[in-house]
């Protein structure tokens, strides 16, 4: 593709697969996509000043009345990330690139990932669910952005003098190309459950699509959970593949956490590795969050750091926006904030909370509209046998009715439970309701601060709404 840009000339001002983006002098990207066809645009995007065009060349003809420049290229959307990797001058060549995949843990893994580089004196970005930046994130649409975007903040990355970038890397992603031409140096599967199934039909083929990014050829080491089941099939396929495996977990792993213990603030372990142990003080809880760390701590030794400096670091992490954020005092229940929006993640989230809870374990939760509709049979059993109250509520119900969402869901919950459509007054009564010794899970939207309905996402915090009822609570 560097032939075709060097053809197209160094005058180029910018780089777009949106005809609404173009600007005088920019080379604009027209091929197929999922909503859409950008072959349809290619008139409004020379009528804006585009320099030059590259489009799909299957299922085409080029309109002689179109006078500009203009390239076919065969299965340009898979191109589109090497294309944009030369345009920005390659700026993932020039920083250690870590690559984070598997169903949860990603956040908190890049978040913690790039934290601690910050804290050793290495400048390192985040590209992921929470935004993108260095330090203050920007948020986006999307865990992982386009290629072209990708790109294009790694290169405002390179221009800001930081020298490392953590990203997450989501399953929509590896489908659809978005990271194709990053040169990763470090690749890292967490876990893999069942998620996105609206999309890719079955397990197989979603771990068929997260083992995409352990085969780029830039890949030094693969960083691996061996305790998952799909991670000892992905150490299989890559042993044979001679491709450098690092392995962490609990049971097995070349990082081991052994000596667990848990506080109500914090969790307590020793790591051993190459026969020697290291005490490790977190100021976070559960065995899920204890994974999170062996992949972070992993990620980092293959990325060169020596693991007694990054043990010390761990005691310093921030606590991750929406995952497992605590709200309350002595005076109140606790409240955590959550993004489990998966039957697994909201399992070990529920299992992780029973344990600190002197009274009732209550948790509020709902599931998305227009995604895998089988998830809301696991949530509601996960939910039942494991909360002694739930309150079942609208997630993003997107463009289904929240009341089907719910009844669904219903069908398969048992114990006690409450149904309130409106998530803001189920927060609020499952507050209200509580004692002091109760401790509730809010799931499902974490950090979001919108609720979409109908393609319109409004202003919406679960943060807010519980400090809202709080407040209310002391007053009492």
């Amino acid at each position: 593709m560097k032939s075709v840009l060097k053809k197209i000339g160094h005058h180029i001002s910018d780089i777009s697969n949106d005809s609404r983006n173009i600007k005088k002098d920019s080379l604009f990207l027209a091929y197929p996509g999922i909503h859409d066809d950008g072959r349809a645009y290619i008139e409004a995007a020379i009528k804006k000043g585009a320099k030059a065009i590259l489009y799909e060349k299957k299922n085409f003809v080029w309109k002689k009345t179109w006078s500009t420049n203009h390239y076919a290229v065969a299965e340009l959307k898979n191109k589109e990330g090497e294309i944009a990797h030369s345009f920005f001058k390659e700026p993932s060549k020039q920083m250690l690139t870590i690559g984070i995949t598997g169903t949860n843990g990603k956040t908190s893994c890049a978040y913690w990932a790039a934290e601690i580089q910050n804290l050793l004196g290495k400048k390192s970005g985040v590209i992921g669910t929470l935004g993108f930046g260095y330090k203050k994130l920007k948020s986006h649409s999307y865990t992982t952005p386009d290629a072209i975007s990708n790109h294009r903040i790694l290169r405002q990355f390179k221009n800001k003098k930081i020298e490392s970038v953590v990203m997450e890397v989501s399953s929509h992603a590896l489908s659809q190309g978005r990271v194709n031409g990053i040169l990763f140096d470090v690749a890292v599967f967490t876990n893999l459950s069942r998620d996105h199934l609206d999309y890719h039909l079955n397990l197989q083929n979603y771990f068929n699509e997260k083992k995409k990014l352990f085969q780029f050829p830039s890949l030094k080491v693969a960083v691996i959970n061996i305790d998952d089941p799909y991670g000892k099939k992905l150490i299989t396929f890559l042993t044979k593949n001679e491709t450098k495996v690092l392995s962490y977990g609990i049971k097995n792993g070349d990082i081991r956490a052994t000596h667990i213990e848990y506080s109500n603030s914090h969790t307590y372990f020793q790591i051993a590795y190459k026969k020697e142990t290291y005490k490790v003080k977190a100021p976070v809880v559960g065995e899920f969050n204890v994974y999170n760390l062996l992949a972070v701590i992993a990620s980092l030794i293959a990325s060169g750091y020596s693991i007694q400096k990054i043990v010390k670091q761990i005691s310093f992490i921030s606590q991750v926006p929406g995952r497992m954020e605590r709200l309350g005092s002595k005076n109140t229940p606790k409240i955590f904030i959550d993004y489990a929006h998966t039957p697994d993640a909201l399992k070990k989230a529920l299992q992780t909370l029973k344990k600190q809870t002197d009274g009732n374990l209550i948790c509020v939760f709902g599931c998305g509209g227009d995604r895998d509709n089988g998830k809301r049979k696991d949530m509601a059993e996960v939910a039942s046998n494991i909360a002694d109250i739930n309150f079942i509520t609208s997630d993003n119900p997107r463009n289904e009715s929240p009341g089907k969402i719910i009844k669904e869901i219903s069908k398969y919950m048992e114990g006690h439970y409450r149904v309130e459509i409106d998530r803001h007054k189920a927060i609020q009564k499952a507050i209200k309701s509580a004692k002091k010794n109760d401790v509730i899970l809010i799931a499902g939207k974490g950090h979001e601060t919108y609720q979409e309905i109908k393609g319109v996402k409004y202003p919406f915090s679960d943060q807010l709404f519980a400090r809202k009822a709080l407040k209310a609570y002391k007053a009492i």
